[in-house]
């Protein structure tokens, strides 16, 4: 079975942009994008189908997904 891995910040954008304005503040803030951020693997049958229905938007959205 194989596996699609996707990665997520969870801090907040607005911080990270407030440190990425100054120069004294990039390196804190590439620290607080690494350290923000999750790795979440989801094991599927055919990752290679779903990336391929994904791309076409065949996907349907899930539950509490807006479809703007």
């Amino acid at each position: 079975m194989s596996k699609i891995v996707r990665y997520e910040f969870m801090g907040s954008w607005l911080f990270f942009w407030l440190l990425s304005i100054t120069v004294i503040g990039i390196p804190l803030a590439l620290l607080y994008l690494i350290s923000g951020t999750l790795r979440i693997e989801h094991q599927m049958d055919d990752p290679e189908r779903f990336v391929e229905s994904f791309r076409a938007g065949r996907l349907a959205p899930g539950p509490g997904v807006s479809s703007k």
